[in-house]
């Protein structure tokens, strides 16, 4: 029986270093959760965070006291020539008789003052032409003094100035024939108008390889001949 009592402290003394050193954990508990740490640590790493939640703008029903300027008004659209063309309502009606509404609009409007009739705006129509046709003569003359001018140019350019010269008396005799009620003449000379104006681009159009510098000039002259040359038809004489 001491022999016994002696082999067991024999026994435990020789293991006690052992088991002093040793580490008991839970068996199954790291295996069960290693693999489910691993996956939680690499879903942190790879998944990047939600996007901030942004509310929505809400737009006050009240207008800004701060708004972007309006834009200038453009040259076609001028405020300051609009309501002058748009109240006069005899003017317009009389324009209306013409293929050029607007430019008859734009050229009597601004020298109409008194009584608004087919005659007084004939008569603003014809001194408007006469001055176009002086001012023409001017850029022609202008064109040929240059000496950078070819005499090719200058040959239709004296034509030019040669008709606007002729249009200009004729709308003078235009002028008689209205005081006179001479319906039949001022038809007459309105017409002649009207062909001294082309007369200048016919001088150019007979020699292909030259331009006519005044095309633009041509064409304004040829519009409010039109414009005075509808007028006419439209009087009725009493």
């Amino acid at each position: 029986m001491e022999l016994n009592k002696f082999i067991l402290l024999l026994i435990s003394s020789s293991l006690l270093p052992f088991l002093a050193g040793a580490t008991f954990e839970a068996p199954g508990i790291a295996d069960a959760l290693g693999p489910a740490m691993s996956s939680l640590s690499a879903a942190t790493t790879r998944s990047p965070l939600p996007p901030p939640v942004v509310s929505p703008t809400i737009r006050s029903p009240f207008p800004s006291p701060v708004s972007s300027p309006s834009p200038p008004d453009s040259p076609a659209h001028s405020s300051s020539t609009l309501p002058l063309l748009s109240n006069n309502a005899a003017l317009t009606k009389i324009c209306d008789v013409t293929r050029y509404p607007a430019e008859c609009l734009a050229t009597i409007a601004p020298f109409l003052t008194g009584e608004t009739n087919p005659i007084s705006v004939l008569k603003i129509g014809i001194h408007a032409l006469q001055k176009s046709f002086e001012e023409a003569t001017a850029v022609a003359t202008k064109i040929i003094n240059d000496l950078s001018t070819t005499a090719a140019v200058k040959a239709p350019l004296d034509t030019c100035v040669e008709s606007f010269d002729s249009g200009i008396a004729v709308l003078n005799d235009a002028l008689t024939a209205i005081s006179a009620h001479d319906i039949g003449r001022l038809s007459t000379k309105l017409s002649a108008a009207l062909t001294y104006s082309d007369t200048c681009e016919e001088a150019f159009a007979e020699q292909p390889d030259l331009e006519s510098p005044l095309q633009e000039t041509g064409q304004h002259l040829d519009k409010l001949a039109s414009i005075n040359l509808a007028i006419s038809a439209s009087l009725q004489w009493s």
